[in-house]
Parts: structure tokens; C-alpha cells; sequence
């Protein structure tokens, strides 16, 4: 399949089946191609960073509901080379991750719980406690999400049980809390590229609220919904994203089976255009080169778009794996 003209980049899939893995496509002088299947039991989340490429594995030790995490090399030309055993992340169903000052960092969504991990393998978790409004979803505490924050001096822990924004130091010694409101259920983040405003993606309520940010304080600023007024159907948002040039925030619904395309300006959101999307309950989705690459929980598809602003163009082309739910991309 040729693309509009891209640098090399490498894009990696993680299909959340008992027979997926990861898929490697890699897209070259504006062609995509499939590369390579790497045979893995229900991925949950990957991450590259550091020439590594990180997995969670949900459940894959024999006996054991805790979840896994290992890494691969990622040799020059993007494969996925000498994958480590896997070692346990202390909780139940692990679902993201991310590096920060040479640790990884990831949270047990049934456990509630936040995890690190050093160079030498050593473990420490932060346990939340508490619950929320909602009586099914948030009957305890849920992490969905963890990430340095924008300037690196601390972490973010977001927790869909209790509609809290944790704040942890490197060694997870927690600094404080940014409460969304009541019920929303609070999923994943994003940030402004000048790393004053942070934008979290409220999956039960399916709104964003808009924090600000100074030194390792998070303060809540406003909520817009992202759904249209006029839709009365059940839909919950997943994931979150900025533009590169800090011009537009996307926002993806599952139910309503789009992505909402706000016009961003100094940490306001406004005219949101809503592009329906091919695919039920879109999970994930990056944007790479003008790209958007979409992926989606109850089909077994990820839907290309020509990124131009707020407007989305469904390319005529689809990539077909089982249950995918998360996209990376490295550049070669």
C-alpha cells in the first residue's frame, strides 16, 4: 500500500488474543508493509524506549492471574531481537507503561496498583484505596495510566476507580492528587507541548477536563464533553492524543465509534468535529507522518486517516489482526 512520502518508521501492534502478538509493518518511502508476527498470549500495552521495546503480558505465568512484563531489542532495522523472561508486575491485569529516568513504570488495573521497575529488576508498588460514584466501574481502585510528567520531576498515576490524578515522586512516594469530577472516571492523559496544560480522558463520563501544570501540582481548570449533545447511546472514551504542533487534541469514543477533534488554543478547547471511524470501540490510536492509525477492541482492524488538522480522511485500506489495542511507532 503507498502512503502520501514518509520517513522510514517502524509500527508495532499489540493484538490482545490468546493467538496474537505484535505485528511489525514498516513503512518505507511511503509504502507499508507487513515485516513480522511475534507469537506473544494477550499483549496488553507496548513500549519503546531506549532501543527496547517493553511488553505487558495480562496473564503469563503458569498458576498466576499477575500480569507480566519483558522487552525485546530493537535492532536497526526495527525487529524485535533477544526478548528477556518475563517477570511479574505484582497486580492483576496490566494495562500501560512507560520509562522515566531508566525505570519502567506500569499499573495493575485490578489490583490498583502502580509498579516500577529499575535496571536490576527490582519491584516496588504503590497500592491505591478507595472508590468511586459509579457502582460497577469504580467499585475500587482502577490505574489505567502512568507517565512522567512534562517536565520530568515527577509522575502521574491515573486512576479510573477513584477519579484521581495521582502525583508520585521517582520512587513512588506519593506528592499529592488532582480529583476529576465525581463519576468520570478518569483513563489516560496527554499534554500541551509547552507543557503548561494536561488534557485527561474521562472514559465513563466521556468528557476531558483540562488541568494545569506547575512543578509537580496538577490544577483542574474546566471539563467540555466528547461526545455530540444530540447522542444518547452508551459510549466511553479511550485514548487521548495532541498534535505535534499543539493545534488540535483528539480524543477517541467507543459507542459512539469516533474520534473528537477539538481546536486547541493556550489550554482551550473548542468546535470539536466528530469522524466516524470503520471500526467498534476504538481502543487506540497514534498519529505518525500525517497518519492516523486507529485500533479497535471488538473488530479485528486498524482504519488508516490522512491527519489534516481537525479533518479526517478514512484511507481505503485496512490492516486485519485479532482484538488490536495499542500502536507504537519508531522512527529507523
Amino acid at each position: 500500500m503507498t502512503l502520501r512520502p514518509h520517513s522510514e518508521l517502524n509500527l508495532y501492534f499489540a493484538a490482545c488474543a490468546p493467538d496474537g502478538g505484535i505485528y511489525h509493518y514498516r513503512s518505507h518511502s511511503g509504502r507499508l508493509e507487513f515485516v513480522k508476527k511475534y507469537q506473544l498470549d494477550r499483549p496488553m500495552y507496548l513500549c519503546a524506549a531506549g532501543g527496547h521495546m517493553y511488553v505487558l503480558l495480562r496473564e503469563p505465568f503458569e498458576g498466576s492471574t499477575d500480569s507480566g512484563l519483558f522487552d525485546y531489542k530493537i535492532a536497526a532495522d526495527g525487529s524485535l531481537i533477544n526478548p528477556t523472561e518475563p517477570i511479574s508486575t505484582g497486580g492483576r491485569c496490566a494495562c500501560h507503561l512507560s520509562m522515566s529516568r531508566g525505570r519502567i513504570y506500569a499499573t495493575n488495573y485490578l489490583s490498583g496498583s502502580v509498579v516500577s521497575v529499575d535496571s536490576d529488576k527490582n519491584v516496588r508498588l504503590a497500592t491505591h484505596s478507595g472508590k468511586g460514584s459509579h457502582p460497577t466501574r469504580q467499585e475500587a481502585p482502577h490505574t489505567h495510566f502512568v507517565r512522567e510528567s512534562p517536565d520530568g520531576k515527577c509522575l502521574f498515576a491515573v486512576d479510573l476507580g477513584v477519579d484521581k490524578i495521582y502525583i508520585y515522586d521517582h520512587e513512588l512516594n506519593c506528592l499529592g492528587a488532582a480529583a476529576v469530577p465525581s463519576g468520570a472516571g478518569c483513563r489516560h492523559l496527554d499534554y500541551s507541548p509547552d507543557g503548561r496544560y494536561v488534557f485527561c480522558a474521562n472514559e465513563l463520563a466521556s468528557t476531558v477536563t483540562v488541568l494545569r501544570y506547575t512543578d509537580c501540582q496538577l490544577e483542574p481548570l474546566y471539563t467540555v464533553p466528547a461526545l455530540p449533545a444530540d447522542y444518547t447511546g452508551e459510549s466511553t472514551c479511550a485514548a487521548i492524543r495532541v498534535s505535534s504542533d499543539g493545534k488540535t487534541l483528539y480524543v477517541s469514543n467507543r459507542g459512539h465509534d469516533s474520534v473528537c477533534a477539538y481546536k486547541l488554543c493556550d489550554g482551550i478547547l473548542s468546535d470539536p468535529v466528530w469522524t466516524k471511524i470503520g471500526g467498534v470501540s476504538p481502543r487506540d490510536f497514534i498519529i505518525a507522518d500525517g497518519i492516523m492509525y486507529v485500533t479497535y477492541e471488538k473488530t479485528n482492524n486498524v482504519t488508516l486517516f490522512n491527519v489534516a488538522g481537525r479533518e479526517l480522511t478514512k484511507l481505503d485500506y485496512e490492516l486485519e489482526m485479532p482484538n488490536p489495542l495499542c500502536v507504537v511507532y519508531t522512527y529507523a
